[in-house]
């Protein structure tokens, strides 16, 4: 390896680093979107990425109409999204806590079950392997 090609490694790792971050952080956020249980798509439309603190941004309550189903994220531009940051995925609805943790919310998937979130959840150490 000639030294340039050295000099060159640091800066391709860090490059490697910022794109796996910047693909695990928008493709999880897109996982959320896509498993939040929809009805007017307000909560599917209301994960959101903040750097260095969360996003506290919210879709208003007029978004849609009940049963429209319209769903749109705030995608953030993938050169934004560093390794040295730190990267929060949130939804400060007020019933986001209540629909991603009771099972009595049934996700897109359906089954029955409210485990959306812990699904997308627990696949994130996997998604990072990746």
């Amino acid at each position: 390896m000639s030294r340039s090609e050295l000099d060159l490694f640091p800066k391709q790792v860090l490059k490697a680093l910022n794109d796996g971050t910047a693909k695990l952080v928008i493709n999880t956020q897109s996982k959320l979107s896509a498993s939040s249980p929809v009805d007017s798509g307000r909560l599917a439309s209301s994960w959101n990425v903040g750097t260095d603190q969360p996003d506290l941004s919210v879709r208003p309550e007029d978004w849609a109409e009940p049963g429209a189903g319209r769903v749109e994220l705030n995608t953030p531009n993938p050169q934004t999204i560093t390794f040295k940051s730190d990267h929060y995925i949130s939804n400060n609805l007020p019933y986001a806590s209540r629909a991603a943790n009771d099972p009595g919310y049934v996700g897109r998937r359906g089954g029955g079950r409210g485990d959306w979130f812990s699904s997308v959840v627990n696949q994130l150490d996997q998604d990072a392997k990746r």
